[in-house]
């Protein structure tokens, strides 16, 4: 059994029931549902305490910034303390679109990070085009951030990635890994106790279903490629990625 750790389950077009109902036959363990604003965040945990398996995680993304308000940042705040609720996230810097809210965009992330500091959750962090920006803020509140937390879709390279490494954070794997551009050289660089992997459904379809709509049961084609790459058996690396989903969401049961 395995567990998809960033999965978009409320996301216009999923068939959220489907999903869950087919999750032990499809060989998942736990999904974890990701906020991306306040209304999203709040159906992920009604849903979460309707589903055993499925936990959330409540935040603002950053593509979403210039319309956030104080009062959006408290409701997250106000989430954060809910049942089943085991990070904040997905959170971070996105200058792929916009660059001219980018002093916002890092109000809104440094807010969250506080937010997962008072509620000792960890951070599960997007950065899209601002790496270097999200290091340094990373950098600057390291001394408050709950370890170990999460860089979600890892798309940076070796530079990068020790980087985030060292501040304690966890490297998460996406479907974008199977993709033939990707650069894979740096993965077994990667501790086996660091890593994870994820869906970001309904995005991010690994080969060979690239092009068609993400599920969480196509986790297991990019954990089967992370194997490859780290020269050894799936189950083994399957045990191993779950155990430190556990050890990233504290709050999740299993």
């Amino acid at each position: 059994m395995i567990i998809d750790t960033h999965a978009h389950l409320l996301s216009p077009g999923v068939d959220t029931f489907s999903i869950i109902e087919r999750m032990k036959d499809d060989g998942l363990e736990k999904i974890v549902n990701i906020g991306t604003d306040t209304g999203d965040s709040e159906g992920g945990v009604l849903l979460a305490k309707k589903v055993k398996d499925v936990y959330t995680t409540v935040g603002i993304h950053p593509e979403y910034a210039s319309k956030t308000t104080k009062q959006d940042i408290e409701k997250i705040n106000a989430l954060a303390s809910e049942e089943k609720v085991v990070a904040i996230g997905e959170i971070g810097l996105d200058y792929h679109f916009e660059t001219d809210n980018k002093e916002k965009q890092k109000e809104i992330f440094i807010a969250q990070i506080k937010i997962a500091k008072a509620h000792n959750l960890p951070i599960c962090i997007h950065t899209r085009d601002a790496k270097e920006d999200t290091y340094e803020i990373l950098k600057k509140y390291s001394d408050i951030i709950v370890k170990p937390s999460i860089m979600h879709c890892f798309s940076e390279d070796w530079e990068y990635a020790k980087k985030f490494l060292d501040l304690g954070f966890y490297i998460s794997f996406s479907g974008n890994i199977t993709y033939k551009k990707s650069d894979r050289s740096f993965v077994k660089d990667i501790p086996l106790d660091r890593i994870l992997v994820e869906t970001d459904s309904p995005y991010l379809s690994p080969e060979p279903l690239r092009g068609t709509k993400n599920e969480p049961k196509n986790v297991k084609l990019t954990a089967q490629k992370l194997a490859d790459l780290y020269e050894m058996d799936y189950e083994k690396f399957e045990k191993i990625t779950r155990d430190n989903a556990y050890n990233v969401f504290k709050g999740m049961k299993r």
